[in-house]
């Protein structure tokens, strides 16, 4: 039929698996959690009604700004 199996519905050993499935993981290895998202990977952002976003507020600073503040310079 053409349909393959994909990577999803990874289980790693983190809150109800941990719990309920702690007997088959080994304690000896902390694998890397597949949907942690890096913090600096800024794709997307929330601004609240009154303008917080991202440690500062729109109404007071420029949208660019902000976002170049808070991103790590870079060398």
């Amino acid at each position: 039929m053409g349909i393959t199996s994909s990577d999803g519905n990874v289980i790693f050993p983190s809150g109800n698996a941990l719990k309920y499935l702690s007997e088959y993981f080994d304690p000896d290895q902390e694998p890397d959690n597949p949907y942690a998202e890096n913090p600096l990977d800024v794709r997307t952002i929330n601004i609240s009604p009154n303008g917080d976003t991202l440690n500062d507020n729109v109404y007071q600073k420029d949208i660019l700004n902000i976002i170049d503040d808070y991103m790590p310079k870079r060398i």
